[in-house]
């Protein structure tokens, strides 16, 4: 597939790549901009699905490592909530793996109208002072089950997952600061189960991956430098809009 693009189509992964990986560095949802690139540069959905999967390990793996230069890690909190997503993460690949092109196409549509929906409304309200993330002491009944059913979800589609992900930072009170190298940290994990599953299935274009994953690292190199306050909330609103316009794209496509 690499080899039938044009010059602008791989500039085109390069800069919606950089833009994505920025957004997630800062948030989540960069894969809304991402898949239906890949679908409109001809890759099926599933495999679009799939191929994604290899440019956010990539993004996740330079992110990581960044802020461990900074010294924000995501510490044994990290690494607990992503043992809780993990197998959510298996078998919502599993699941995406099974489902056809079509089937895939409206549930893609679905979900990013519902994500952006809720991206556009909500708040993300801290309760009290945020704590970091290996401070947190209360039960985890709650959140490992919130997890779980994130990875499932992030197994499925990815896209959006971050925001979901946060949320339940939120909820935790973590501070954002860390709670984003705990996001990191989770989304790698599943991530990397998701892809082999994937790549099992042949569902996996391996060169256009690679181009969009280094645009995706550009932009987490940007994401992990710079200050976001002020423009978080406009980047939010400018993928709310693309999305919706994407999905309502996949809807009127599947239905011709």
């Amino acid at each position: 597939m690499l080899e039938n693009l044009s010059f602008w189509n791989y500039l085109s992964i390069l800069v919606i790549g950089a833009g994505a990986g920025f957004i997630n560095i800062l948030a989540g949802g960069g894969s809304f901009l991402t898949l239906p690139l890949l679908i409109f540069l001809g890759l099926p959905p599933n495999l679009a699905n799939g191929t994604n999967r290899l440019a956010i390990l990539l993004q996740n793996i330079f992110a990581i490592g960044s802020f461990r230069k900074k010294q924000i890690k995501a510490g044994k909190f990290g690494i607990k909530a992503a043992l809780f997503a993990a197998p959510g993460g298996v078998l919502g690949a599993w699941l995406a793996t099974m489902v056809s092109n079509d089937q895939f196409r409206i549930s893609l549509a679905i979900v990013m109208i519902i994500m952006s929906i809720y991206t556009l409304l909500s708040k993300n309200k801290e309760r009290g002072e945020p704590i970091l993330p290996d401070a947190f002491k209360s039960s985890w009944l709650g959140p490992g089950i919130a997890y779980f059913l994130i990875g499932i979800y992030g197994g499925y589609v990815q896209a959006g997952v971050g925001f979901l992900i946060l949320t339940v930072i939120l909820w935790q009170n973590i501070n954002l600061v860390h709670g984003n190298a705990v996001k990191l940290t989770i989304i790698f994990l599943f991530t990397a189960i998701s892809l082999a599953i994937f790549a099992w299935n042949d569902l996996v274009d391996w060169g256009m991956g690679a181009a969009l994953g280094l645009g995706n690292i550009v932009g987490a190199f940007l994401g992990t430098h710079v200050a976001i306050k002020k423009g978080h909330n406009f980047i939010k609103r400018v993928v709310t809009v693309a999305v919706i316009v994407f999905a309502i794209k996949l809807l009127i496509e599947n239905g011709t």
